[in-house]
């Protein structure tokens, strides 16, 4: 069970925390109420302070010879005021044992002593609004009324400047924008030597809220404030060092970076740490991190802060436990995000996405079967992009199914073109696990096909990510219902990565495209040749077409027409073609004279035999 400080506790000293810290602006508006104080009681001299657990913070000071702006709560003469939580007046200092012993009394420099606490509204103090007189003086009830008037407006002020935006509502730590005003007085100090931001993250969010879905916003909410306690505790943080609730379930600490080194070897051997969220449901986290080095005299910290968030994602993402910023992965990362905005775009735009063409072929008659849609990205300033770039950068987001839906519409509008022409050559079009899982997807498509005046038949769906698919119902099912609306399903990449035989039972396929990593060496490995010949036999006795791709050589070809292959896809027969050059290519009928020269020409021995 995750232990730690109570919420308010936490607070409390995250609130003291913070006020002794210097801020310029906040203590300039402590001066004005000291001074007013001073004006209200009609006396020379006045302090103001805060507190942690054992020191008093002097924040401004007039016409009284204070020489340490820190010093310990037992020896100061605001402790009575603390202690007691209420205000403490002195007349004449020199006959009263509390304060007879301090050397400004001694010294003739304070005679007359008031002191307010300032408390705010959970019973904290945050300091204390004082004046002196270097003579004995007895102030009037009014003047009193007033001054504790001053002490109650300095307190809400105080309070205002840990409570609006700098403190952690939920863990009461100081939050990011606290951290982010800490670095920007580093940079203004001009503060040498080398900094580190390092960022903590506890728990993947989304499984947090999905946590809370069965367990309540309160349970989660109670492992969430455990996390700080427990991450300075196994880290074993020093006191003075902040610890920043950077967001929900992440937190930094702003240290040098020699210490960061320190933090990061430890957090490296963080054991795994498992949290009881209930009383039988437990839960494993994994403490990831990252880090940048910064100097406080010349970086910006908007820049830091987003160096050292993009460290902790490359930790995540590698599944490290501890990374340093990397500037080189870095402009990868915010290159890859460009091109994936210039993307968007260019789905909008008329002029950079465009379709080519591959044809697929019979091995026995030379007649061409259909065609591949292939797409095709023309960059206005980086010039053609390849398609796996493509496909990488668009996987993961919701662009896959508006690249999908442009293709679709632009494949449905040329199949009408080729049409007008005579040409009737169904097109098959790449289709992702993302796709299938969209319910309606099946019966949309069915409905733009249709609409367009054409057959189910002439567009034929090229399933890719087959491991993705098995592991979503709704893809199986709108794999199911495509088969049933009378589209073609191909299964590309067979033999490439995961290809367990089991699961072509589970896909309603028609057509089995192998992948050209089990069929570019027939020509030249026995092993390789007595594979292709093996899966394809075996794929045909399930009754299944069975299409080669990548073929580039007239042999490699004839090999596997003699396995029972079906249909082929590559250079040796065409590259990729625009649309235009569709009609001609059709008419030159080059596959057939392929074809031919492969049935008359004598078949070549190979070093490894047949």
């Amino acid at each position: 069970m995750f232990t730690g400080l109570k919420k308010s506790e936490s607070k409390r000293l995250a609130a003291l925390e913070l006020l002794s810290k210097e801020d310029k602006s906040r203590d300039a508006a402590l001066a004005e109420f000291a001074r007013l104080a001073c004006e209200v009681m009609g006396v020379e001299g006045c302090f103001i302070t805060t507190f942690d657990d054992e020191y008093q913070y002097i924040k401004y000071v007039k016409n009284i010879p204070i020489e340490h702006v820190k010093i310990r709560i037992e020896q100061t003469m605001c402790q009575y005021s603390l202690h007691g939580c209420q205000t403490v007046i002195s007349s004449d200092t020199r006959l009263d044992e509390r304060f007879n012993h301090q050397p400004l009394v001694k010294s003739g420099n304070i005679l007359f002593y008031a002191s307010a606490p300032m408390i705010n509204k959970e019973g904290t103090v945050l300091g204390t609004l004082c004046v002196s007189h270097p003579e004995i003086y007895t102030p009037t009830s009014r003047q009193i009324t007033n001054f504790h008037r001053v002490a109650a407006l300095a307190t809400v002020y105080l309070e205002s400047c840990y409570t609006i935006g700098l403190i952690d509502a939920l863990t009461g730590l100081p939050n990011r924008q606290f951290l982010m005003k800490e670095m920007e007085r580093m940079t203004l100090e001009k503060t040498s030597g080398s900094y580190a931001l390092m960022i903590f993250d506890c728990i993947d969010m989304p499984r947090a809220y999905e946590l809370s879905r069965y367990l309540g916003v309160e349970a989660l909410e109670k492992m969430l404030r455990s996390f700080g306690p427990l991450l300075r505790l196994r880290l074993r943080l020093k006191e003075e060092t902040t610890l920043y609730a950077f967001t929900t379930g992440r937190y930094a600490v702003l240290v040098d970076m020699d210490y960061a080194l320190t933090l990061a070897k430890r957090a490296e051997k963080l054991p795994g740490i498992k949290a009881k969220i209930t009383g039988d449901i437990d839960i494993n986290l994994t403490i990831h991190a990252g880090y940048v080095k910064f100097s406080p005299q010349d970086d910006n910290v908007q820049e830091i802060v987003r160096q050292g968030i993009s460290a902790l994602h490359e930790s995540i993402r590698e599944k490290i436990r501890v990374l340093q910023f990397n500037p080189i992965l870095d402009h990868k990362r915010n290159k890859d995000f460009k091109l994936l905005y210039d993307l968007s775009e260019a789905i909008k735009a008329t002029d950079q996405l465009y379709l080519v063409f591959q044809p697929k072929i019979s091995l026995r008659s030379g007649k061409t079967e259909g065609v591949e849609a292939l797409l095709r990205w023309k960059h206005p300033e980086l010039g053609q992009i390849s398609p796996a770039v493509i496909v990488a950068l668009a996987e993961k987001t919701t662009l896959m199914t508006d690249l999908t839906q442009w293709v679709i519409k632009s494949v449905i509008s040329q199949l009408k073109q080729w049409k007008q022409q005579g040409i009737l050559l169904p097109v098959s079009i790449n289709v992702t696990v993302s796709d299938f899982s969209r319910p309606g997807f099946a019966d949309e498509l069915e409905q733009n096909v249709l609409a367009a005046g054409l057959f189910t038949s002439d567009v034929r769906i090229e399933c890719l990510e087959t491991e993705k698919v098995l592991e979503s119902d709704p893809a199986l099912e709108e794999l199911d219902r495509l088969k049933l609306l009378g589209f073609t399903i191909l299964l590309d990449d067979f033999g490439a990565g995961y290809s367990n035989i089991s699961y072509l039972r589970r896909i309603p396929i028609d057509v089995i495209k192998l992948d050209r990593s089990l069929v570019s060496q027939v020509t030249t490995d026995t092993g390789s040749r007595i594979i292709a010949r093996n899966v394809i036999m075996m794929l045909k006795e399930l009754h299944y077409v069975v299409l080669a791709e990548g073929i580039e050589d007239l042999e490699t070809a004839r090999m596997l027409a003699e396995y029972g292959c079906d249909e082929a896809q590559g250079y040796l027969f065409s590259r990729p073609l625009s649309p235009e050059e569709i009609p001609a290519w059709l008419a030159d009928n080059k596959p057939f004279r392929l074809l031919s020269k492969m049935a008359t020409e004598p078949q070549q021995q190979h070093l490894y035999g047949s």
